[in-house]
């Protein structure tokens, strides 16, 4: 009994669909992956580190996020008077330093990182006047490789202090 055309050309098309098991990632357990963030003061040419952060991640997963700071009261305006006196509305914002980050474990040493990093504080304060939040964002989508540190920004001059980024990621095992 011969086989109809059609049903030769839909096994075709299903066999090349499916992929063969040579095309699967390996079943080889891979590790997290540490990742350091360090900031700085560049002061007459020379780095000076002033904040260290570590993060653990584990690969090809949403990734984790950190917050370290303080959750500060900035007011609003006025509130509703009580017996006590007038009142004050505030709302609350986070200062500090946070980051989220993803990463991928690559080929030959190498991985893949994708982060948001900020980092605020408050600005000194001027009498009479509201609080100000300093506040630098950096969004970083680069390949790193194990264990080796990089430089993902820096600033120099113009109207903010001197200061770097660096992040450096690990393979743990």
């Amino acid at each position: 009994m011969r086989c109809p055309r059609w049903a030769l050309v839909a096994l075709l098309l299903v066999a090349v669909a499916v992929p063969s098991r040579a095309a699967e990632p390996s079943a080889e357990p891979r590790g997290n992956v540490k990742v350091t963030i360090r900031l700085g003061r560049l002061e007459n040419g020379q780095r000076r580190p002033t904040k260290s952060y570590d993060l653990v991640i584990a690969p090809e997963t949403p990734g984790s996020k950190l917050l370290a700071g303080a959750r500060v009261p900035l007011p609003v305006g006025e509130g509703e008077k009580s017996e006590a006196g007038e009142g004050a509305r505030f709302v609350y914002q986070n200062i500090g330093f946070s980051a989220e980050a993803q990463a991928w474990i690559l080929a030959n040493g190498k991985i893949k990182l994708m982060g948001l990093i900020e980092d605020s504080r408050l600005a000194e304060a001027v009498a009479g006047r509201p609080p100000v939040v300093e506040t630098r964002q950096l969004s970083v989508n680069a390949i790193l490789t194990d264990g080796q540190p990089m430089e993902v920004t820096r600033v120099d001059g113009g109207t903010d202090p001197s200061g770097y980024v660096e992040v450096e990621a690990k393979i743990l095992r």
